[in-house]
């Protein structure tokens, strides 16, 4: 029974619901010394209290999808992808195969586990398509990439338990708000590590994770348009911070960035380059939007004046405020919309267009 089940939140709060019922029913009838009596009652409480906790427990975790399996919990899951020598270790290919298997995972979006032949590691990578793409008329059309990035804690999958991201993009084409587009949910932390998605020596290459194997796998596998006018990278929390380093950093690989409630763009001990830092010393041709929120502690309208005030065009930022929200998933629901319409009109259009045969579908 998965983590996130709701089999598994339903039988947890049957047991919860049973400890109390059993401690009501068998205090009175409790029988011996009053050592005993006094020891059985005060594990009764504790059973109560302990099943109860861990309702509350999974109850968060499937609102704000901290953890996607056991596995992730355990430490498990995304633990890299080195390879051990052995008899019957599978020889590495000398050049990269970026053909991935990508199976229908939930809401319609499609999962893989992903291998970085440049960083050395491997993560689980989500994809959603939008409607238009599987369409006998757009069988030739090219669709522009939007990455998006989750927080930390965090996994892709959180984007699903917090909201319907999908939807949110799909209300936003029907509307004729934003132009259909590629949404790519990777993993930011492939080796379990908070590098602010920079290359770390000693820790992880995520930097190259995100922004070429699987920039690579993705277009390898779909019918992208070329970067960069053709790709796009957004995130919530850490995954803000994330997205505006990587534009300012490679803006051959994107041209515009969106940010929901970014972490502080000074903070530079998650690699070595910040997002202010850059800002205040490269001029790189691409957008940033900063959302915030005037509510929001932990991610300040600051943050985003602070990277205003320290860009050089042609880079260009936009900030949106709203006056109410915290830090949590109701809120970045509620950004998402313009977000998604923003990076939209800085994103080339689907569009047929020639480029070198791929196994992209």
């Amino acid at each position: 029974m998965g983590l996130t089940s709701r089999w598994f939140a339903v039988l947890l709060l049957a047991v919860a619901v049973a400890a109390v019922a059993g401690a009501v029913l068998l205090w009175p009838r409790v029988r011996g010394p009053r050592p005993v009596r006094v020891a059985a009652r005060v594990g009764m409480i504790v059973l109560c209290q302990v099943t109860a906790i861990f309702v509350v427990m999974v109850t968060v975790n499937n609102d704000y999808g901290f953890y996607a399996s056991w596995d992730d919990l355990l430490g498990n899951a995304n633990s890299g992808g080195k390879s051990v020598a052995g008899p019957t270790a599978t020889p590495t290919p000398t050049k990269p195969d970026y053909r991935v298997k990508f199976a229908s995972y939930s809401q319609g979006f499609e999962k893989a586990t992903v291998r970085g032949w440049k960083s050395g590691t491997k993560g689980d990578v989500i994809v959603w398509t939008p409607p238009q793409y599987k369409k006998k008329e757009f069988a030739h059309t090219r669709f522009p990439v939007i990455e998006v990035l989750h927080g930390i804690p965090g996994t892709p999958h959180s984007f699903l338990r917090g909201m319907r991201l999908g939807q949110i993009m799909q209300d936003e084409i029907t509307a004729g708000r934003a132009e259909p587009a590629i949404l790519v949910l990777p993993t930011i932390t492939p080796d379990r590590a908070n590098t602010g998605c920079a290359d770390v020596p000693g820790k992880s290459k995520v930097g190259t994770w995100l922004t070429d194997d699987v920039a690579q796998t993705i277009a390898h596998n779909f019918r992208t348009l070329p970067a960069p006018r053709g790709w796009a990278v957004m995130g919530i929390s850490t995954g803000g911070y994330c997205a505006v380093r990587m534009a300012l950093e490679h803006p051959d690989r994107f041209v515009a960035a969106a940010a929901m409630a970014p972490d502080n763009p000074a903070e530079s001990a998650r690699g070595v380059r910040s997002p202010l830092w850059l800002a205040q010393n490269t001029r790189p041709d691409v957008h940033i939007l900063i959302e915030s929120s005037k509510q929001d502690p932990e991610s300040p309208p600051k943050f985003g004046d602070r990277i205003t005030a320290a860009v050089r065009p042609p880079t260009s930022v936009s900030t949106l405020r709203i006056d109410r929200g915290g830090h949590n998933w109701k809120t970045w629901g509620g950004m998402f919309p313009a977000a998604f319409t923003w990076v939209s009109a800085r994103l080339e259009a689907p569009r047929a267009v020639p480029l070198a045969p791929s196994a992209a579908p």
